[in-house]
């Protein structure tokens, strides 16, 4: 382990580890909060800092000053890791953080059977008279006794379905046969006859329903109002502080970018020279929205993620949302403007 130093910013580090191709733990502190990010060759493997893990992470400690390191060159495990493909985007777009993406585990190896290495002999029919009584030993009968109750078994349950299927078929209704009677015309057309079948339930192809249900994806391109409320946050002026922002989504596939402004507080519109630009950028997986943002404040730029689920025929979106903002967090409420 290498010795704790002081730097002013961390992403200066995780730059250096990435540039060098490094594989190791970074150990960070600051102000009392404590976090580990992974590396395997260059490529940052798992973040946490605090409660916060993935991307939150990266985002709360580039914000952090005066931070205390110590790096371990010790390569990670790779069973798992905390950021998800959409915030391997943002990592690299944004601080210019590759991310590793992991594999799956090895498949598991099948030892080799054990096999009989001298099995024993199989007596033709015609000599199994001459078979001697030592050959039917107790295991051997135990072994027939288990094969003849299965056979059996096995009859008893054929002959009951055969008896249940003749049922059914009993008291299904017969299809019948109806004679239309030749149109009195000049010419003579031959008699037709229509079977009425049986009507049976349509049946739906499930792959291709499921296939049709894949393909759809809820358009969110347009103009957004969201209303974020603080519920829990490190200053308590802060608290039940209702602040709204606007946003101009424009979607590709499952992706989407979105580009707006705060414009309220609490109800009340901000002037202009007090609006600040916000970023955001994430995808959509069935009713699940995920997307991360970035606000250019006034003193610092801050960061932090959605959490949505469509409703209202998506026409609304709700859930919660984490800021690195006074370490905000609360419920989020987005509506689709006309």
């Amino acid at each position: 382990m290498s010795e704790t130093r002081s730097v002013p910013r961390i992403l200066d580090v995780i730059k250096s580890i990435t540039s060098n191709q490094e594989s190791g733990r970074l150990e960070i502190v600051s102000a009392g909060a404590r976090g580990t990010f992974l590396f395997n060759e260059g490529k940052l493997v798992d973040a946490r800092l605090g409660s916060l893990s993935g991307f939150p992470a990266v985002n709360a400690a580039v914000a952090l000053r005066d931070v205390e390191v110590s790096f371990d060159h010790v390569p990670p495990a790779l069973h798992s890791s905390s950021i998800t493909p959409s915030e391997r985007v943002v990592l690299q777009r944004f601080f210019g953080i590759e991310a590793a993406e992991v594999g799956e585990p090895a498949a598991t190896v099948v030892p080799e059977m054990d096999w009989n290495p001298a099995p024993e002999p199989v007596v033709p029919l015609n000599q199994a008279a001459t078979i001697p009584p030592a050959f039917f030993t107790v295991p051997r009968l135990a072994v027939c006794l288990a094969l003849l109750i299965g056979l059996a078994v096995g009859a008893v349950a054929l002959r009951q379905r055969f008896k249940a299927h003749q049922q059914s078929t009993a008291s299904a209704p017969v299809s019948t046969v109806v004679e239309s009677q030749p149109s009195p015309v000049s010419e003579s057309k031959p008699e037709v006859k229509q079977v009425a079948a049986k009507s049976q339930p349509a049946v739906k192809p499930v792959a291709v329903e499921s296939e049709k249900r894949a393909a759809k994806v809820q358009d969110l391109t347009g103009e957004w109002q969201v209303i974020n409320t603080v519920h829990q946050t490190a200053y308590k002026s802060f608290g039940n502080l209702k602040v709204g922002f606007r946003l101009k989504i424009n979607q590709q596939g499952k992706q989407f970018t979105g580009r707006g402004e705060k414009f309220s507080e609490n109800g009340q519109t901000l002037p202009a020279d007090s609006r600040t630009p916000i970023q955001v950028t994430g995808s959509i997986e069935g009713n699940n929205v995920v997307a991360t943002f970035i606000e250019d404040g006034r003193m610092r730029r801050t960061n932090g993620r959605f959490v949505w689920k469509l409703q209202n025929g998506g026409e609304q979106l709700a859930g919660t949302f984490v800021s690195t903002a006074a370490n905000s967090s609360g419920r989020s409420a987005v509506t689709k403007q006309p």
